[in-house]
């Protein structure tokens, strides 16, 4: 199910993953994630959606899916305070490197994160944020004014379409799944 640009958002259905943030104008080009800084003490306004993002996983799939969900939003501005999971830096990384699928998971190449896959959602809809989504880099930026300026100041390209990707429902165990790439990574950098 697509939306097109022209018809209005539903209200009842975005955003379609639930999470830490706040919704704004929806009718806004811009989303912003706040990384690790609380984004209700920023005072931001004039955005679709503002909110956290921790993980390098999970946590930018949903970024993902809730951005492509609105056809309105064509700018992500990254900002606050880096996570302990590079979330940051990792969106980063995929808008510049993409994924690679070697082994059978989607992994953004270049990312500092212990667990840097996107599995959870299609590969088009990864394809689709890096090549519709602008990201504007304010990591470490947790000044309002800066990234008010930021948000108020983007003229974005109007997309065509949103479709609505599904997220499979993610608990507490989810991150199991890569235990084992996880305990080869910490041997290997305890090796080096």
């Amino acid at each position: 199910m697509s939306i097109t640009a022209t018809e209005s958002i539903d209200m009842n259905g975005w955003p379609l993953t639930d999470g830490d943030y706040v919704i704004g104008d929806p009718d806004s080009p811009v989303a912003v994630v706040t990384l690790a800084s609380d984004y209700k003490k920023l005072g931001l306004h004039n955005y679709a959606i503002c909110g956290t993002c921790f993980t390098e996983n999970f946590g930018i799939q949903k970024v993902i899916v809730n951005i492509l969900s609105n056809p309105k939003i064509s700018c992500l501005i990254v900002c606050g305070k880096e996570s302990s999971h590079f979330a940051g830096q990792s969106i980063l990384a995929l808008v510049e490197n993409g994924v690679s699928t070697l082994g059978g998971y989607k992994k953004i190449i270049g990312s500092n994160g212990v667990i840097p896959y996107l599995d959870e959602i299609p590969l088009a809809a990864i394809n689709r944020f890096i090549r519709e989504i602008e990201v504007i880099d304010l990591i470490g930026t947790t000044d309002q004014e800066i990234i008010q300026e930021a948000i108020d100041s983007y003229r974005g390209k109007e997309r065509s379409e949103a479709p609505k990707y599904l997220m499979s429902e993610i608990d507490e165990n989810s991150w199991r799944k890569y235990e084992q790439i996880i305990q080869q990574n910490v041997m290997s950098k305890m090796k080096k």
